[in-house]
């Protein structure tokens, strides 16, 4: 059976609406109704956080400048973390909801959306945590926190930008789906969420900066430990990327729904 063409509606109510409706869908359908989802989903990054620093405390070095060691990386993977998290389940929103796209009220960017937005707001949710808890024991206070904040909300619209080229190429091709996870791991070492461009030699930085998710880590950074911090980053370029990312997953969506079928 071909999957119906959204009709007329009441235009942005509307589509809020649905994508709201969609999104406590998604929310019970990742940690239904027991709170041990939540609970593990604020524990794994603290944990991660924790056992690295352990191991950096046990080198016998610190970080630069008093930096504190748990905040620094439970800051620098968990903004990484929804990165991947966006990456890995919004892409599979095309071919995981085809039987909601019944409803002509129900579009691909609908779903895609939806599944993002629990995403990022899950993961906002932890850093702020953090942020109280550094603020409580660490005495650590933001430097620029709406800068900051502006750096979480660029890597989870980088994240899905990415997630609707990927979904809609997975239309086309099915292979694709195979390479995700295996990408967003490949990406870990090269992101720059657990050292700093500063540590590096002018060529590496160089080179890591080609990757737009650095930028966004080493101003994530400076926004929280200010000035040190010595930061490399390129907004315009971030933008960019955003920009062309998110206009080819749109495009790519707009493609890959004829090809849908509710038979699939």
């Amino acid at each position: 059976m071909e999957i119906p063409r959204r009709e007329a509606m009441g235009g942005a109510r509307a589509q809020i609406q649905v994508i709201s409706a969609l999104f406590m869908r998604e929310m019970l359908t990742r940690f239904g109704t027991s709170r041990i989802g939540y609970v593990w989903l604020m524990a794994e990054p603290m944990i991660l956080g924790t056992m690295i620093s352990l191991l950096h405390s046990l080198s016998g070095k610190d970080l630069p400048n008093g930096l504190p060691t748990f905040l620094f990386y439970a800051l620098g993977y968990t903004p990484f973390l929804m990165f991947r998290s966006i990456v890995n389940r919004g892409s599979g929103a095309v071919t995981n909801n085809i039987s909601l796209l019944f409803h002509n009220r129900i579009t691909l960017l609908d779903t895609m959306i939806a599944r993002n937005l629990m995403e990022m707001l899950v993961c906002f949710t932890v850093c702020l945590l953090f942020i109280v808890m550094g603020m409580v024991v660490f005495h650590e206070v933001p430097h620029q926190p709406a800068l900051l904040l502006a750096g979480w909300f660029m890597s989870a619209l980088l994240a899905h930008g990415l997630a609707m080229v990927i979904g809609s190429a997975q239309v086309m091709m099915e292979w694709v789906e195979h390479l995700v996870h295996p990408f967003t791991y490949l990406l870990l070492p090269i992101s720059a969420p657990f050292y700093m461009l500063d540590m590096l030699p002018q060529g590496t930085r160089e080179a890591l900066l080609w990757n737009p998710l650095v930028s966004i880590h080493e101003l994530n950074r400076w926004a929280m430990f200010g000035d040190r911090i010595n930061p490399y980053y390129d907004i315009p370029y971030v933008l960019a990327w955003i920009l062309g990312l998110n206009l080819l997953g749109m495009a790519g969506l707009r493609v890959a729904r004829p090809r849908l079928s509710l038979s699939d």
